[in-house]
């Protein structure tokens, strides 16, 4: 990550520079997720995240006071949020990267809710998923 000024709503302000939306979630809040609770699922498993998907990411903003894109050394970056004070961007390419994240089902609130880490391929996650259910004592 790197920062710039950028002027923002009249006035300058310091904004976050991602190289990557892998970037950017693991260094932001943990992501919160949940998925439908379906019976048969293992305790710990691996689903598929992406920003516009993300509750929580925010991509708005007003053309008219706000650079809601920018360009910097000729490639094209769009901002995101996962809060009213923060100004960050990521690559454009990347918003539609598909990322991976660990799903905990819990059968006594039946529900599956994410665990807060974020993986760059589906390997990896299936890689901490099975350590998470060998520390959990399940085989």
């Amino acid at each position: 990550m790197k920062n710039i000024n950028i002027i923002y709503y009249g006035k300058v302000k310091q904004a976050n520079i991602y190289e990557s939306m892998f970037e950017y979630v693991k260094s932001s809040a943990p992501v919160d997720c949940e998925t439908d609770y379906i019976e048969g699922l293992p305790e710990y498993f691996v689903g598929e995240w992406e920003a516009a998907t993300d509750s929580v990411a925010f991509f708005g903003y007003d053309p008219m006071k706000d650079a809601g894109e920018i360009e910097i050394d000729g490639q094209s970056y769009t901002r995101i949020s996962r809060g009213e004070d923060e100004i960050s961007y990521v690559p454009t390419d990347s918003l539609s990267e598909t990322l991976y994240v660990i799903y905990h089902r819990n059968h006594n609130t039946r529900s599956c809710s994410c665990t807060g880490e974020i993986f760059q391929t589906k390997e990896e996650a299936e890689k901490r998923a099975n350590e998470l259910v060998g520390k959990s004592g399940l085989s």
